[in-house]
């Protein structure tokens, strides 16, 4: 869906940027019309305007541009989420307990929480 949307942008800007303005196609037009962009066919699926002297090489790098940026922001997105899931902060006292010992905990404790227990004057 994303590549389609790419396309008919894509082709939008071109026309646009041809003098022609920001044409969007019906939505009952708006898949089949992207094959006609591919080939080169700007004015697939817009009844109103017939010939046009905007570029189909400009329509593809703007939809190029537009897909590799919605992709990567998508990707970003997905990365950023998946991380929030794995790491969700400092282990709990059970954890710590579980891992350290209780001996070690109370040994290091003003490495571990030096806010709460420091050597020397206060």
């Amino acid at each position: 869906m994303a590549g389609i949307l790419s396309l008919q942008i894509g082709r939008a800007l071109a026309l646009a940027i041809a003098g022609h303005g920001w044409l969007w196609p019906a939505s009952s037009s708006l898949i089949t019309s992207s094959w006609g962009i591919i080939t080169g066919n700007l004015t697939a699926g817009l009844p109103s305007l017939q010939g046009t002297s905007a570029s189909p090489w400009f329509a593809w790098t703007a939809a190029a541009t537009i897909f590799v940026a919605t992709t990567a922001s998508l990707l970003v997105l997905a990365v950023r989420w998946r991380a929030s899931i794995l790491h969700k902060g400092m282990a709990s006292a059970t954890q710590a307990e579980r891992l350290l010992g209780l001996s070690r905990l109370k040994t290091h404790r003003a490495v571990i929480r030096p806010d709460l227990y420091r050597t020397g004057r206060r």
